[in-house]
């Protein structure tokens, strides 16, 4: 008796625990399968698959969010190599299965403006304060995420090198960040005032700080001068990837100091348009053509 589609699906959850992905990754495939494809063809047999059955799933996924029906068919494309690979054949090869587009999203990130007002909102008088500018101007320096930045130890920085090697949280692969002189600067007057011997290098109270406490506390300055964009942790990233390209640096280079996998997720969802400049820049290219 052919098995139903929906038979594999733990088994493909234990798989992705085993090749490493992270817990949020995992998640997101469990959401889907248990989500879109359980409401469109868990119940079909895996022998009377048809390819316009993603049809089901397209409209099924896109309950989930504007990027949902690409988030399904995906998932759905990786759990059908995943059976593949299993010695199991689905009717049809996962590849022929097409992604459907979705709009490219509006990559937000922070003007010099910007970024000028947010310095001079957050207080130095306090050590909450000093943390969350060194904080900020290590995220805008380095590209960083947030848990690789709180992840990191005293020792881990390589002051005369200025660089550190971290844990890339979606690959599991070691890479190394490099700093700047003035965020080196904030990070030794940081680490100057504090009268504890932990080894972590961002902290609260008496220990590691939190990802949730450094975001409320951005989040405080934010509403406090009246950024209207989502000062996130995750702006600083973007506003570093959109900062290189505008310098020239390419895409290539951007992508590596990053640690993305594949330009395409660079481009896509790290770099932001400026239209002035690229107002400017028409007008340059076309004053003598």
């Amino acid at each position: 008796m052919s098995m139903r589609i929906k038979e594999k699906y733990q088994e493909y959850l234990d798989y992705l625990q085993r090749k490493g992905l992270n817990e949020k990754t995992i998640k997101k495939h469990r959401r889907y399968l248990f989500g879109a494809l359980s409401h469109s063809v868990e119940k079909i047999r895996l022998k009377d698959l048809k390819l316009t059955d993603t049809a089901k799933i397209i409209e099924a996924g896109s309950k989930h969010g504007k990027c949902g029906a690409q988030d399904a068919i995906v998932v759905f494309r990786m759990y059908l190599k995943f059976l593949r690979e299993s010695g199991l054949e689905p009717p049809f090869d996962w590849r022929d299965v097409e992604v459907p587009n979705v709009p490219a999203p509006l990559v937000e990130y922070l003007t010099p403006e910007e970024i000028e007002k947010t310095r001079k909102a957050i207080p130095l008088e306090t050590l909450a304060g000093l943390r969350t500018r060194t904080l900020f101007e290590t995220l805008l320096h380095t590209g960083l995420r947030i848990t690789e930045a709180i992840s990191l130890n005293r020792e881990d920085v390589d002051w005369q090198r200025r660089e550190a090697k971290v844990l890339n949280v979606k690959t599991k692969e070691w890479g190394m960040v490099f700093f700047n002189p003035g965020t080196l600067a904030w990070l030794k007057r940081y680490l100057k005032v504090r009268k504890d011997e932990l080894s972590a290098l961002f902290i609260s109270g008496r220990g590691r700080l939190m990802a949730v406490s450094a975001r409320n506390y951005l989040c405080k300055i934010a509403k406090k001068i009246g950024i209207k964009k989502h000062l996130c942790h995750h702006i600083c990233r973007r506003t570093f990837a959109t900062k290189l390209i505008f310098e020239n640096v390419d895409i290539k280079s951007v992508q590596t100091l990053l640690r993305h996998k594949s330009e395409r997720t660079t481009l896509r969802y790290y770099i932001g348009v400026d239209e002035e400049r690229m107002k400017k820049l028409h007008q340059k290219a076309m004053k003598n053509f």
